[in-house]
């Protein structure tokens, strides 16, 4: 009995610290995200503040001084960085609805991932006077269903994203028929004919890499998988993951680490930016990624000619089915709290106008969303990689627009992380997801 009772008192103990470290860890990126910019910034007296909270690059540094210039003593946007190099996409999610949930006066315009529209509609302002029919019009298709809920405008796209493949095109040339081979990739491989080239290689580099944490970017590769087999998948009433495309794609991910061993079990602890940098630094010959991949590690590459080594293409499918790629991307929100709604409008149409736009293309390697950019701009560099990526967009296909998703997506990722960690059977996680999101229940993890 007193063995038991001590067990009890140290599992209680053990339970008590993670959550005294979460809580102190939540703390800790809230401070961050209030304070980690705006002392860097004087401010005039007669200046109207927005506060902008985004993944903040070297080319959005560039747009927002460009428009505190011209704005100079009417507007000053004061940057609130949350890098993806430092938070990954749930703990960003998080970060904002914390800070929106207390009112904050400290963010006027915030980037979501376009899945989230629906989560943060509450906290959001009503744009349908703001930015009207005229302008959505200019707006690509694919992005566009992602900002209205119950009819209403709540947010405006600002970049694109489509999952994108990635191969070493010089590992690749060692191959007799690389013609052929490069062929077929480039009209989207098979998963039988992707397994088949692995031993094929004799490179003994890590062959497909993907992320596949506990995140919301493991989600994008299962869902991908899923949707590949039927698009219709999310169109019932509930959801049921003991279906046979969810099982399919759950088999054929746990597959490709443990039967076919493509895949190393390490990226079961990776993110984007950890997967990115151990394909770099291994020389991975395939990697599952966005469009913006090739620039935010164009620094690491050691010459040139690296970058050349990288090429993309349509992600794999299986067989007698036509590739699909998660759309995914940021948009841009306005805060209810916001004190400065007029200002914050006037730096939103700043940042989607057809000169930022095109300069986020060039410095950032981000899809724009104005189809002038794709149509009018016959002399744009790299307007061959507009061209591809508007070819791509016909494949995109969205995530489940749901109001409870980032509910559904964190149960969804739990399970199946399990399951490619080996910790429960693909049978197991796919049920216990079934069951916990049909419940309406809450996945603390």
């Amino acid at each position: 009995m007193h063995k038991l009772l001590s067990q009890i008192h140290n599992s209680l103990k053990d339970t008590y610290i993670i959550w005294m470290f979460i809580a102190i860890s939540f703390s800790l990126i809230y401070i961050y995200l209030h304070f980690n910019s705006t002392d860097a910034y004087q401010v005039k007296s007669n200046e109207k503040i927005i506060y902008y909270a985004d993944n903040i690059t070297e080319a959005h540094s560039k747009l927002i001084d460009d428009f505190n210039d011209t704005y100079k003593g009417q507007i000053k946007v004061v940057p609130i960085n949350l890098p993806f190099s430092q938070f990954s996409t749930n703990e960003r999610k998080e970060l904002l609805a914390r800070s929106l949930r207390s009112k904050s006066e400290k963010i006027d315009v915030f980037a979501i991932d376009i899945i989230w529209g629906q989560r943060f509609a509450k906290w959001a302002e009503n744009l349908d006077k703001e930015f009207g029919k005229d302008f959505l019009d200019k707006i690509i298709s694919p992005t566009k269903e992602t900002c209205f809920y119950n009819d209403s405008l709540i947010a405006i796209p600002f970049v694109a994203d489509l999952g994108t493949l990635y191969y070493r095109d010089d590992i690749l040339r060692t191959l007799p028929d690389y013609n052929d081979v490069i062929k077929e990739i480039n009209n989207s491989i098979t998963w039988d004919r992707l397994i088949k080239l692995h031993k094929r290689l004799k490179n003994k580099s890590p062959f497909y890499l993907f992320p596949a944490e506990d995140y919301e970017g493991l989600i994008c590769s299962y869902f991908e998988l899923v949707l590949n087999q039927n698009r219709n998948f999310f169109d019932t009433d509930s959801i049921d993951l003991t279906r046979i495309e969810s099982r399919k794609a759950l088999v054929q991910l746990y597959n490709m680490i443990y039967k076919y061993n493509l895949t190393p079990p390490i990226i079961t602890g990776f993110t984007e930016f950890p997967c990115h940098d151990f394909y770099i630094k291994n020389d991975g010959v395939f990697l599952r990624s966005w469009p913006t991949f090739i620039s935010d590690y164009e620094k690491l590459f050691k010459d040139s000619n690296s970058v050349k080594d990288y090429k993309r293409a349509p992600l794999p499918r299986f067989n007698n089915t036509e590739t699909t790629a998660i759309l995914g991307g940021w948009n841009l929100m306005l805060a209810k709290t916001s004190k400065n709604k007029n200002e914050a409008i006037i730096f939103m149409k700043f940042l989607l106008s057809r000169e930022s736009q095109q300069y986020l293309f060039e410095q950032y390697g981000s899809l724009p969303v104005l189809s002038d950019v794709y149509y009018n701009d016959e002399h744009l560099p790299n307007k061959e990689l507009l061209d591809y990526y508007l070819k791509q967009f016909k494949n995109a296909v969205n995530r489940p627009m749901l109001y409870d998703y980032t509910r559904i997506s964190d149960i969804i990722s739990y399970y199946i992380h399990k399951a490619l960690k080996n910790e429960i059977s693909i049978d197991k996680a796919l049920q216990k997801s079934t069951e916990i999101i049909n419940s309406k229940q809450v996945l603390f993890k």
